[in-house]
């Protein structure tokens, strides 16, 4: 108990502040995550479509979650240099959380479909059409005799329509959310870097690192000058020095007694 009351108001502003990076970085981090492995239904669209995406999502959850452990260990530790560092990690968390908005936005807003067109002729694989298929059920582009990747559900008489469609809904709809998502995480973690800033260096009530500075630290120059001053200040006022009187009284102990000395001698 007595350790929870000597933690500043500072101290408690910035831990919940990293916390909050922890978690909106473990959730980021978790999604990516459940994308990679397929976990979710339609993973394997934003797997194909989407990886580039993907990737720096997975990139900027990870800097998010490196730079709130660092900052919770300089926390706990009381450590001003860790504190830095972390204040410092913030910048480029920042900059990955806006280039997962940026490129999702821009993606989403201009010309999506083209850009999808595009990227089923040229860009996507053989087998990153298949996935796409499998995953929409869908069959080819336009149609089933348009660029499609043949399998046991995908051939020229299939009654599966295009994936044009299907693939730009779920484009539209998967874009703007990683994009809202991202820009509304950004004010919060501008925030977080206020914090950051107004609080490291309060994380205790000890004033700098507790050291005297060094201009004021005393040096043997510095004593000897004292003491020179203050027997200056003795002569002149005329102070003598305390001297113990001849005839002063024997000590009460019988170790030193004459008479203990004449028992010892008869015994």
């Amino acid at each position: 108990m007595d350790s929870i009351e000597k933690w500043t108001t500072f101290k408690w502003c910035i831990l919940c502040s990293m916390m909050s990076v922890f978690a909106y970085g473990g959730v980021g981090l978790l999604c990516a995550i459940l994308t990679w492995f397929g976990a979710w239904d339609h993973a394997d669209v934003m797997y194909v479509a989407d990886g580039d995406i993907l990737i720096i999502i997975t990139l900027a959850s990870s800097i998010l979650i490196f730079t709130s452990l660092i900052g919770m260990t300089g926390a706990l530790l009381n450590s001003k240099p860790i504190l830095a560092v972390y204040t410092v990690l913030l910048w480029p968390a920042l900059m990955s959380l806006l280039a997962v908005g940026y490129m999702s936005y821009k993606r989403s807003t201009f010309a999506l479909d083209h850009k999808l067109n595009l990227s089923w002729s040229q860009y996507y694989t053989p087998l990153g059409r298949l996935l796409i298929q499998d995953s929409l059920r869908c069959c080819g582009f336009y149609s089933p005799l348009h660029e499609a990747t043949t399998s046991t559900r995908c051939y020229s008489r299939t009654s599966l329509p295009g994936c044009k469609g299907k693939l730009f809904r779920f484009e539209k709809g998967n874009l703007d959310m990683i994009w809202y998502a991202a820009f509304s995480i950004a004010p919060l973690h501008i925030v977080n870097m206020v914090v950051a800033l107004l609080c490291a260096n309060h994380m205790t009530n000890t004033f700098g690192k507790g050291l005297t500075p060094k201009q004021y630290r005393l040096t043997s120059t510095d004593v000897r000058v004292d003491a020179e001053k203050i027997l200056k200040e003795i002569h002149s006022t005329g102070v003598q020095r305390v001297v113990r009187p001849v005839n002063s009284r024997a000590s009460s102990s019988g170790i030193f007694r004459e008479d203990r000395r004449n028992r010892l001698c008869i015994e």
